[in-house]
């Protein structure tokens, strides 16, 4: 175990609790647990789970004697000489001589002048990790610093060991993190219930919880800093697995949904409408739906399919099949742009059938008539978007929920659109082709239907990266395509110009420089977040009407904006976007069967950004790309944690960590067979954080 660590000042009081607030701590007030309210932190658990981004190695101290340039060091000395110099621009730095008692070693620090009157102050005794330069000398630039006052002389939380670095906020140093997280350990280790059962403890030779949070903060060394998160993350990913498999469960037992007719006049109808024929992925998504409304059980089902293959089709199918049955239809998307453009397919996909959907947005006037409508039963299919989960919005049989774009929902808006139903089926769809580590956390209560082929006739989309010498060219293919009536996109990643991304190029701006120069006399548009309902409607449809030939638009066409004749896509600063998002803006081409093409303008200033692209190029197979993209970028800016529905994991990296998290899936299925409600007395701790978790996890 670590040895006593001598700069904190413990009292005999009783033990904490994990769920005491932060200011039971010595040294934190309101004003401080205010500023750890921004980190995630209110209680002591929160505290104890803010776990090392990185560790240091300060378990050896260098002499300044024996450095040489190129030598990475961790030095400690007293600072004996320390001026602040201005610079040019407004700008300042510290300069500091620090002798250790072998020798001296020059220190600048770049904007950080005004420590000279404070932290690093003439006299100070401080440490410095960084690598020896040379300046008139040797010399550190910019070193990781930390001063060492009187009262912590031989102490051992921030020097002489593997000291642990945490993510900040202003006004907390590392310094209180590594005090308050000491303390808490200390004053809560009695009370800390070890949450798993001793069986898998010892088959997995897993730390206990308490020891485990001990080994990551303060370790003796790096391996054991590995051993105590492994602990933490394989606890985290079986919870997240029996919470998801228990549902699972919960929801095959189930017998009281509505069992719909997958046969009717309808359906029939629809079957005979269609100009085509569904392609064999089409087919079997379709069959296993109707397999599941067909039954008792209720529907709970995702269909995953890359841009353009045709899922909303299927949906068409399941609608139909609802409404031949007399149920009713929601049909929510998350976006009013993407509410609209599905309101508007079906309108015309469904008038063969004599189905008039009704819309309802946030914007959508006369709400309260069409909601009473709704609550009556006179509106049959209703599309819309998160107006459909208000207090106010009643259906009088809802019967088929369907939920495109469904991570881009919280649980709890799903659930509340399912509460207005008695046991109605669910469809989820989604064109965000998701790698398999992920699905097995976002999706692994749901059945999955995978649509992997595209419609006839659809050709590849083929990608190009434009070299700024080589725009007027572009321009002039934009005018080519426009005479043969196709449409093309510009994308721009901001709508005006922002003092915080000088660089990148702005909507407007670019509309007018363009329309006022290289494509002058074309019918171009622009479609952004800021424009009202109304506009972006009347926008959409003369896009559609073929009334537009060149939209200029952000990312709000990533989804919902579709026309067979968009044959051009591009992409400014195209290196500033996710790989995915990127596959997505491209996928708004090639609708038809006219070959189309993507061109990708800006240069990458990072080595991701100029391989997302090379990626882009060399693939357009989605799944491939969402593999490259959670490599590239990782889980959490994958699709944005809270914003996807993907827990904010304290502790797992799904990149990292998929070996554990496929073990994890494996032991709760095994403990669920064996207990499956955890009634055991050695699966009660974990049962309760079963419980507690269930709400995050679809």
């Amino acid at each position: 175990m670590t040895a006593p660590l001598s700069d904190t000042k413990l009292s005999a009081d009783e033990p904490l609790f994990l769920s005491d607030p932060v200011t039971v701590l010595p040294g934190i007030a309101e004003k401080r647990a205010a500023l750890l309210k921004t980190l995630g932190i209110h209680t002591l658990e929160d505290l104890l789970f803010h776990l090392p981004r990185d560790y240091q190695d300060r378990s050896k101290i260098h002499n300044i004697a024996d450095v040489k340039v190129g030598d990475k060091v961790n030095l400690c000395g007293e600072i004996v000489a320390a001026r602040s110099l201005s610079l040019r621009g407004g700008k300042n730095m510290a300069l500091l001589e620090v002798d250790d008692g072998t020798g001296r070693i020059k220190i600048s620090l770049f904007g950080r002048g005004f420590l000279v009157r404070s932290a690093l102050r003439k006299g100070v005794r401080a440490f410095f990790t960084g690598t020896v330069g040379e300046y008139k000398g040797l010399s550190l630039q910019n070193p990781e610093y930390e001063a060492w006052s009187e009262e912590e002389r031989g102490g051992t939380l921030h020097t002489g060991r593997i000291v642990p670095v945490y993510g900040l906020t202003e006004g907390v140093s590392q310094r209180m993190l590594r005090l308050w997280i000491h303390t808490a350990l200390e004053k809560t280790g009695a009370s800390v219930e070890e949450s798993l059962p001793p069986s898998l403890l010892e088959q997995l030779q897993l730390m206990p919880l308490a020891e485990a949070l001990q080994a990551v903060h303060f370790p003796d060394n790096r391996d054991r800093a590995e051993a105590g998160r492994r602990r933490l993350v394989y606890e985290e990913l079986l919870v997240m697995q029996c919470a998801i498999l228990q549902r699972r469960a919960r929801h095959a037992e189930e017998e009281s949904g509505l069992v719909h007719d997958t046969e009717g006049p309808l359906l029939q109808k629809l079957r005979r409408s269609l100009p085509f024929e569904l392609t064999a992925g089409q087919q079997k998504a379709v069959e296993a739906i109707f397999a599941d409304m067909g039954s008792k059980r209720p529907m709970f089902r995702l269909v995953q399919g890359d841009v353009g293959c045709g899922k909303t089709l299927v949906a068409l199918h399941a609608l139909t099949a609802a409404v031949d049955s007399g149920s009713q239809v929601a049909f929510m998307a998350p976006t009013e742009i993407l509410a609209e453009q599905h309101y508007s397919t079906l309108v015309t996909l469904l008038a063969p059938l004599g189905i008039q959907p009704a819309l309802l947005t946030a914007s959508t006037p006369r709400a309260a008539q069409l909601r009473a409508a709704i609550e009556e039963g006179e509106v049959p299919v209703v599309v819309g978007t998160h107006a459909l989960v208000q207090p106010t919005t009643n259906f009088h049989r809802l019967g088929l929920v369907i939920i495109d774009e469904q991570h881009r929902f919280g649980v709890g808006q799903r659930d509340d659109l399912m509460r207005k139903g008695c046991s109605p089926d669910i469809l989820h769809l989604t064109a965000t082709p998701i790698p398999r580590t992920l699905a097995l956390t976002l999706y692994g209560g749901m059945d999955i239907s995978l649509i992997p082929d595209m419609p006839p006739g659809r050709m590849p989309v083929k990608t190009a990266l434009v070299p700024d010498a080589k725009k007027e060219d572009l321009y002039g293919y934009l005018r080519d395509e426009a005479a043969k009536g196709r449409q093309s996109y510009i994308v721009c990643p901001l709508v005006e110009e922002s003092e915080h991304f000088a660089e990148l190029t702005p909507l407007i701006d670019h509309y007018l420089e363009l329309t006022g120069g290289a494509l002058a006399g074309l019918r171009c548009a622009m479609l952004h977040g800021r424009l009202d309902p109304r506009e972006k409607e009347e926008v959409m449809t003369a896009f559609k009407n073929r009334e537009i030939d060149i939209l200029f638009s952000t990312t709000v066409i990533e989804v919902g904006v579709d026309s067979p004749t968009a044959t051009t896509m591009v992409i400014e600063d195209a290196g500033r976007f996710g790989l995915t998002q990127l596959h997505q803006l491209r996928g708004r081409v090639g609708r038809g069967s006219i070959q189309s093409h993507c061109f990708l303008l800006g240069r990458p200033t990072t080595p991701e950004g100029r391989e997302r692209l090379k990626l882009l190029r060399e693939s357009t197979n989605g799944f491939e790309i969402a593999e490259a993209d959670l490599a590239l970028r990782g889980p959490g800016d994958y699709c944005g944690a809270r914003q996807s529905g993907l827990p904010d994991f304290r502790a797992a990296d799904l990149l990292k960590d998929v070996q554990l998290l496929e073990e994890a899936r494996e032991h709760a299925q095994t403990l669920l067979l064996e207990d499956p409600h955890l009634k055991k007395p050695d699966h009660a701790a974990l049962a309760r954080k079963v419980a507690s978790a269930s709400a995050i996890f679809i």
